[in-house]
Order: C-alpha cells, then sequence, then structure tokens
C-alpha cells in the first residue's frame, strides 16, 4: 500500500542489532550503548528563523577541495560537545551535507545515497566503520547552486557553558541523479540553491537542522529521497526524518533507523513544488534522566452535542527518561467555548513504558464553538514534551477525528483497498452524509480515482466491520481534491460502526490524513481483499483519515419488533409495530444476505402489518427492513434488520440455468444444501461434508477429507439436484477442486476425481463420463470447465433428467479433496437435423475474448460446413467455413461484446446457436 507520493510503501518498522565501534576523534566517556541517546520522543520539528552566519565576527570558511564530493580537514566546534555518550571537539564536513564528529572523515568523499530514490544506500544507513558519529541535515548528491556562491563556514558564538557552533552549506543543489531499478532515469536538480544549518548547543548537547529558503529547480518535478538524521555507531542507532515529496516541511516525523528499501519505507523525501519554509529546524536533544512526555491525544476533532456526549478525552503518556517515573500527575485543561478540567494521576511508569490515560467525561451538553484540549505534564528534563493540545469545534451534528487546528497531509491509499475509520457513540443514531477530504493532486498528475463510501455495523470478531449497511453510487474524485460530502439517506448506525471509502480500482485515491503516532488503537483499519482488516497501528504512516459525518433525526420513528413468521419455501410474513405518531405509512425492502436496502432489493409499499411475501427463492438467505414513510415528510430510518431463511423447496428438480452451488447455504437442521446428497459407496467411516476449511469464495466447500494410513481406497459420491435439460440446449458443468496441503506448494498426496452425469443419483446410472483426473496435487483451486485440462465434457444432448455425480476414487492412504462453486450453463440451440443438434457444440460460451473452439463430430459433412454469424439486428458480421470431425477455430475477438447467433449449414441441414461475449 502507497501514500499518494510515489515510491514509498507502509510497512512494519524492522530494526537489527549492531556492534559498537571506538568513535574516531573522542574521548569516551562511559561505555557505548547501543541505542541513540537522541530519540524521536525528544526530537521536534518547529518553526524558527534562519540567519546567515557570514557575517558573524569570527566566522570562518571551511576549505574543501571542491563543492562536489569532498571531505573538509578536522574543523574545531570551539569547546566539547558530548554525542551519544562521547566527547568530541573536532568534526570533518562532507560537501553532500554530512558531518561528522571527531577528526576522521566518512568513509568516503562520495558520502550519499547512491541513487535519487535509495536513501537506504547512504552512510546513515551503511555500515562500513568509517561512517559513525554522524550529522546529516541534508545527506544528497549535492554541488554548487546556481547563485550567490558556494561556501561552507563555521561559526562559534555566545560565552561558556552556552556556546553554539553553527555549521554551514551555503547556495548549495542537487546534483541530477539516476534512479534504481530496470528502468534507469536520470532526475533533474529540484533545489538550484538551497542553505542549510547545523548547530551544536554546548551543556545541553542539543543538535539543531535549520533550513533557509530554496530555489526550485526548473526540470521536471520528480521526488528525490534525502538522508536526514542522525547516526551512532551502527545503522540501528540512527534517528531519521521522514517525509512525503508532496508534503510540507512541517509535516516531517522522526523515526528510529536505519532507512528501510524505498519500496517499504520512506526517505526525507523532496520536489520542486515542495520547498522548505525559511526557518523551519528539526531539533534534537538527547534523552534525559527525567522526561515524560505526552505522546498522543485521543479525542474528537468535530464532536456533536449532545449526540457524542458523553465523551472522555484519553491521553498517551510515555517514559523517555532514563528513570521510572512515579505518581505522575497528568492534568486536562479544556478551554474556548467550553472549560473542563481533570486529573488523572500515574502511580508508577516504568522507563521506556507508556500509559494510557482515561479522563472523567465532558458533561451531558456542549456550548457550540472552539475548544482547545490541552493535556499537561509537570516540568522536567525535557520541557518540550510536557504539553500538547488537540483543537476541537463542537458542533450540533458533525463529528470526526481530524484536529481542525491542525494541516492535512498528504494521502493513503493502495488500490482496490478500503480504508475505514470506526466510530464510537453513545447510542445508536441516523447518519445523513459523509464527508470525504482527498489530498490535493501536484505536478502534472490528475487522479480522478473512483471510489465508493460503505457503512458497515461492528459486529464481526474482535469488534471488526460486519455487515454492510450502506454502500454508496460510485463517485469519482476531482484532481483538485478538497472536501467531497457524499449524502447519505437517513441510514441507522448501531453505536459501534465503520465508514469506510473502497477504491473501486487500482489508482491508488488519496484520502488526506494527519499523523497520530502513537496511533488509538481498534480504530483506522484497511483490507487489501475485502476479507482481512488490518489496524493502522501496524502500518506506516501512523494516519487517522479525515473522513468526517453528519448526523440527523427523522420526521418520525421507525416501526418496532419486526419478525417473521410462516416462512417456507417461497414465501414468509413479516409482521411489526408501528409507531405511535407521524407514520402515514411504510416501506418494506428485502434481498439476500449483504444487499443495500437503499439501492437494491424488493421494495413494497405496505399500509400496516402484516405483509405476506411471495415469490421468493428457497434455500436462500434473507434480510428483510421496515421503515415509516412520515407524514411530515422524508422517511425513518430504518429499523434493525431481521435475517431469516426460506427453507428447501419440496421439488429440488432444476430448471432455470444457471444453477450455481457454492455450499454456503445450509439451514438449520441440515447438513448439506438443498438438493445436494451423498453416497459413502465403500462404506467406511468418511464421505463427502459441508467444510468450512480453504472454500474458495464465500464460507463453505464440499470436502472429502481422507483417511490417512486407513488401507481403504476412497469410493465416495455426492450428487447435484436433478437437472431438467431441454432438448434446444446444450449444458456444460464447471467448478472449482483442490488438493490437501500447503497452498502454493504441491499436495504430499495424490487424489482422484472423475465427474459424470446420468439419469439419477446412483452408481449404475452414473454412465456419462465428463471430467477425470487421477493426479490432483494441487493446493490452490483449478478451474475445471469446457476449456480446461483437462476438460469437462458437455452434458448428453437431449430433452431429460440428469444428476452430476462426483467422485473420489483416491487410491488408499491418501488426504483430503475439496470442490466449490460448482455452475451448470446452458446455451440455446436449435436445428432441422437431430444428427446436426448432436454433432455440433461451441465452448467456451460466454468467452471473455472472442475466441471460441467450434467442436463438430459426427455431422456426415461430405463437403466442408458452412459458417455465419449475425448480430441482435440480422445483420451478418462473420462467414466462414469449417470442418467435420475437428476443432474449428471461431475468431469473433474483434466484436463488441454482447449477444450474437452462430449458424452451421450442412447442405440443406442447419443449427442456430446462441454466442456470449463478455470482454
Amino acid at each position: 500500500m502507497t501514500n499518494s507520493y510515489p515510491h514509498s510503501t507502509w510497512v512494519r518498522g524492522v530494526q537489527k542489532a549492531g556492534l559498537v565501534a571506538l568513535l574516531a576523534g573522542g574521548t569516551a566517556l562511559a561505555a557505548q550503548a547501543q541505542a541513540l541517546n537522541y530519540t524521536a520522543t525528544t526530537a521536534a520539528n518547529v518553526a524558527g528563523t534562519y540567519a546567515d552566519v557570514s557575517a558573524v565576527a569570527g566566522s570562518a570558511a571551511i576549505a574543501t577541495a571542491n563543492t562536489d564530493d569532498a571531505n573538509s580537514a578536522a574543523t574545531p566546534i570551539g569547546f566539547t560537545f558530548t554525542f551519544n555518550g562521547t566527547a568530541f571537539t573536532e568534526f570533518v564536513l562532507n560537501t553532500n551535507g554530512l558531518l561528522r564528529l571527531g577528526s576522521a572523515a566518512p568513509s568516503s568523499a562520495a558520502a550519499f545515497p547512491t541513487y535519487a530514490q535509495t536513501p537506504e544506500l547512504g552512510p546513515i544507513s551503511g555500515t562500513n566503520a568509517a561512517d559513525v558519529n554522524l550529522i546529516a541535515p541534508f545527506n544528497l548528491d549535492l554541488f554548487a547552486g546556481t547563485a550567490g556562491g558556494t561556501e561552507y563556514r563555521v561559526a562559534t558564538t555566545g560565552t561558556a557553558p552556552n556556546r553554539v557552533c553553527t555549521i554551514q552549506w551555503k547556495n548549495v543543489a542537487d546534483k541530477p541523479q539516476a534512479t534504481s531499478g530496470s528502468i534507469a532515469t536520470v532526475i533533474t536538480t529540484q533545489y538550484a540553491n538551497f542553505s542549510f544549518q547545523v548547530k551544536l548547543y554546548e551543556t545541553t548537547n542539543t543538535v539543531e537542522f535549520v533550513y533557509g529558503a530554496a530555489t526550485a529547480g526548473t526540470g521536471t518535478d520528480n521526488p528525490k529521497y534525502a538522508a536526514v538524521g542522525l547516526k551512532g555507531a551502527t545503522p540501528t542507532a540512527s534517528l531519521v526524518a521522514t517525509k512525503g515529496s508532496t508534503g510540507l516541511w512541517s509535516t516531517a516525523v522522526f523515526a528510529p533507523g536505519p532507512y528501510l528499501d524505498r519500496l517499504t519505507g520512506n526517505g526525507h523525501n523532496i520536489r520542486q513544488t515542495a520547498l522548505p519554509d525559511a526557518g523551519r529546524t528539526y531539533r534534537f536533544a538527547p534523552t534525559p534522566n527525567s522526561d515524560a512526555g505526552v505522546a498522543a491525544i485521543y479525542t474528537l476533532g468535530k464532536i456533536a452535542s449532545p449526540g457524542a456526549l458523553p465523551h472522555a478525552v484519553r491521553a498517551v503518556i510515555t517514559n523517555s527518561g532514563l528513570t521510572a517515573q512515579t505518581n505522575l500527575d497528568v492534568a486536562l485543561n479544556v478551554t474556548g467555548a467550553n472549560t473542563f478540567t481533570d486529573t488523572k494521576r500515574i502511580a508508577s511508569l516504568a522507563v521506556g513504558a507508556s500509559a494510557t490515560v482515561t479522563f472523567a467525561a465532558y458533561p451531558a451538553t456542549l456550548v457550540p464553538g472552539t475548544n482547545a484540549v490541552t493535556v499537561t505534564l509537570p516540568a522536567d528534563g525535557n520541557t518540550a514534551n510536557n504539553s500538547a493540545t488537540y483543537g476541537q469545534l463542537v458542533t450540533t451534528n458533525r463529528i470526526s477525528y481530524t484536529d481542525p487546528a491542525q494541516p492535512l497531509t498528504l494521502g493513503v491509499g493502495a488500490g482496490n483497498a478500503i480504508f475505514a475509520s470506526k466510530y464510537t457513540l453513545p447510542a445508536a443514531t441516523v447518519l445523513s452524509d459523509v464527508v470525504v477530504t482527498f489530498n490535493p493532486t501536484t505536478g502534472t498528475a490528475v487522479n480522478t480515482a473512483p471510489y465508493q463510501v460503505v457503512i458497515y455495523d461492528a459486529t464481526a470478531a474482535g469488534g471488526l466491520p460486519g455487515q454492510v449497511l450502506y454502500t454508496s453510487a460510485t463517485q469519482n474524485r476531482t484532481s483538485a481534491g478538497g472536501a467531497v460530502t457524499i449524502p447519505v439517506p437517513n441510514v441507522a448506525v448501531p453505536a459501534s460502526f465503520f465508514i469506510g471509502v473502497k477504491e473501486t480500482s487500482a489508482t491508488n485515491m488519496a484520502i488526506a490524513y494527519q499523523v497520530e503516532n502513537p496511533i488509538r488503537p481498534a480504530t483506522f483499519y484497511f483490507t487489501t481483499d475485502g476479507a482481512v482488516w488490518n489496524d493502522f497501528a501496524t502500518a506506516t504512516p501512523k494516519a487517522r483519515f479525515a473522513i468526517e459525518f453528519g448526523t440527523t433525526v427523522p420526521n418520525c420513528a421507525a416501526p418496532t419488533a419486526v419478525a417473521v413468521s410462516n416462512i417456507g419455501a417461497t414465501g414468509a410474513t413479516v409482521t411489526f409495530t408501528p409507531p405511535a405518531t407521524g407514520a402515514a405509512s411504510y416501506e418494506l425492502v428485502y434481498g439476500p444476505t449483504g444487499f443495500n436496502p437503499v439501492a437494491g432489493g424488493t421494495s413494497l409499499p405496505v399500509t400496516a402489518s402484516p405483509v405476506a411475501l411471495t415469490n421468493m427463492n428457497p434455500a436462500t438467505v434473507y434480510q428483510v427492513y421496515v421503515r415509516s414513510v412520515c407524514s411530515a415528510g422524508g422517511t425513518s430510518s430504518f429499523a434493525p434488520v431481521v435475517s431469516f431463511a426460506t427453507l428447501c423447496n419440496p421439488n429440488p428438480a432444476v430448471s432455470a440455468f444457471p444453477y450455481a452451488q457454492n455450499f454456503d447455504t445450509v439451514l438449520p437442521g441440515q447438513t448439506l444444501p438443498c438438493g445436494i446428497t451423498v453416497l459413502n459407496a465403500n462404506n467406511d467411516a468418511t464421505t463427502w461434508a459441508v467444510s468450512n476449511v480453504n472454500p474458495n469464495s464465500g464460507t463453505n466447500s464440499m470436502r472429502y477429507r481422507g483417511l490417512v494410513l486407513n488401507n481403504v481406497a476412497a469410493d465416495d459420491w455426492f450428487f447435484t439436484p436433478p437437472l431438467t435439460l431441454l432438448g434446444t440446449s446444450r449444458y456444460q458443468v464447471a467448478f472449482r477442486y483442490r488438493g490437501e496441503g500447503i497452498a502454493n506448494s504441491p499436495s504430499d498426496y495424490t487424489e482422484s476425481l472423475e465427474v459424470k452425469s446420468g439419469t439419477a443419483p446412483t452408481v449404475a446410472a452414473q454412465t456419462n463420463l465428463l471430467f477425470s483426473n487421477a493426479a490432483i496435487t494441487n493446493t490452490n483451486y483449478a478451474l475445471a470447465n469446457g476449456t480446461s485440462t483437462p476438460v469437462v465434457a458437455l452434458l448428453p444432448l437431449g430433452a431429460g433428467t440428469q444428476y452430476v455425480g462426483f467422485h473420489v476414487n483416491s487410491t488408499a492412504n491418501q488426504g483430503n479433496l475439496y470442490i466449490d462453486d460448482i455452475a451448470v450453463t446452458a446455451t440455446a440451440i436449435s436445428a432441422s437435423s437431430e444428427a446436426l443438434l448432436r454433432a455440433v457444440s461451441v465452448f467456451p460460451n460466454p468467452s471473455a475474448t472472442g475466441l471460441f473452439d467450434l467442436e463438430i463430430h459426427g455431422a456426415n459433412a461430405g463437403a466442408g460446413l458452412g459458417v455465419q454469424v449475425t448480430n441482435t439486428l440480422g445483420q451478418r458480421v462473420y462467414t466462414g467455413s469449417a470442418r467435420d470431425n475437428y476443432t474449428n477455430k471461431l475468431d469473433l475477438s474483434g466484436l463488441a461484446p454482447g449477444i450474437y447467433y452462430l449458424q452451421v449449414r450442412n447442405g440443406d441441414e442447419h443449427l442456430t446457436s446462441q454466442l456470449s461475449i463478455v470482454k
């Protein structure tokens, strides 16, 4: 899954232990720690001021051999600076936006990531023993800028013990640089002129990177991945800054290093359309003895009063210091339109531990307006993280997580994925609309990705998205991005529910987000397959989505006590209790499980209870919704959905095609789907049964579970219901099958299956062989149909009843065999000759390519047969010939999708068959 900028992907961070080297040019003060004593919790990204040191008294130019890949001589800092437990008095500057503390130089004068988009190949992530104690404000392949003269300079200012050493790179530019990968391209200069500084602070041992304004390059706007951060003795003992290429520099965040592969993580990405703001400062403070910090505040950025109340603010408190914390008071102070205070005490917080504090709930109502939600800790060794504030807008009916006082950034997306936020309110409510904000398209890109809004309840295991309550029509984001309002027609949701945005194409739709790290658990999710939901706590970036919704109060109440009785194979009775007042009539909507009651199903206008439902399908799970049509206009929300299953058809014969069986519907009290029968021909201890293990689709498959080491060969059947076939149609069976074993590997067992048809569900009656495969070792489902290998033959021609039997006849001591997704399709044909009718078959039909095999055997044709294809208007679109006793290729790939008619002539005899192209 990727962010909206190129070449960066979400990952779970992986760190490896490294070795510790003695640091050149420094004096060891204590045993060198493996971990860097500068951490993300003590780092800050703040606005500041950039001041050129060229005119500072006492400043000195730093000599280098050139402005393209050069190291300076060892240069004095002007005081003792302690970095990661070691004292330094000198540094060596590298022209590529990097310096090494001590008297030794980095491993190479060309100290930069090898390619424009591979920060993981630079010195910060490298393992060379010389690349230690690095400070990298902007490590990239740099050379002279376009104006003003390029130089490197140092100035030490102030008085002991509070002096500051400023090291400056002035008027540099990123050099055109190759990308990595199979297609090599060169990314042009993005910053034609750029100045920046490193500041080293005496006593506090703080490091700052201060950036001046940059001049954009004139080439193509493409991303480059700079390496920005600190490194101790090993790549894992590092702290790096990351941001998206289109993101503001103010959005950069800090994380433990090293940089990961560009396909699995972000560098500090730049491009000419995202220049630094002058004075932007990245500040790195060493870990103090006492350092408790407010890591995150969990609240709502927009909160509805009273609909979202009571609501309790939570805060994550982290001990990043070197000593344990005891009796730590955590204060909540809400100011602005509303005032509210509370204090909680953490009795004990170990070094490196975090605790989530839940404050007292807000009052039952709030005044509309803007709040500032502030959480504060007592002052300690690092006051920069002792307080945090979350903006909050109190409204009558709007709810979202994003902080309105903070900018939205970038955009998350993956293509064909769903991103969902979970909301838990005090009670069930009714939604009126959903607002999704998309990241603006930058550069020359055009993004009009299609998407849908999907609303779920939270009834799946673990409180994950369960039943779909509503799916919007497909929308297309505008290329400009921004906020889009999608009306939601009075969708009732329970107290806990999800609002998701579903990508309906492979294009990343780029939902805007804000970074929340640590992210609140069990709140923000994504899925790439619609089945497995992943918590964003395991993803990068830690993103709270820009998804907002509104609530509404309908003009009347919904019916209650909806119930279903008198359930039969094709009908049922629905009863409900009307509301006391306000309802003029009612709307009842029913359909198969999972249907959208707003846009799908069968809708019935109703004046009173009960309601008789008719013409339903047997053995089908239905859902029924009822709502009031209000006297004052509009409708109520739907009453809670009621599910029920119609009974099996007492006459199971199938005469409507296609017939499909996926084994997912097994009625209460039954072990098999309606119409399916099983025959244990060898009368042993195992036979075919419905299983929820390894289905190809849905929840179930049909499984023969072999008894390993019982020395008995398999001899077991299951049969379809009776299929009523017409003499004017040809019928094709298709199904999926697999053996047992680890997916994507051959099975340790070899299974054997034959599929037959006959006039009865008995061994003796199954006389027509349709399919046979005695070497099944595939552990992924394979498709068997008219074009597979082995092929599935057509059912016998002519009117009558046929049962299709699936016969497992594996040798003794084998494993399991699975069958799923059986389909029987029919193609209408007519012929003036019985011989021609029996002789001609066409497959695949429908065809996804427009290519067909025209099989002719036994037409008794003395010469070639004439072939003609017409469209539904009777216009001839193909003319050719065919041979008897031969598989003829019929190429209609140039035709548009649709229905066509094939005519085959043998002298005066003719046959007409329908063809379908479904490209």
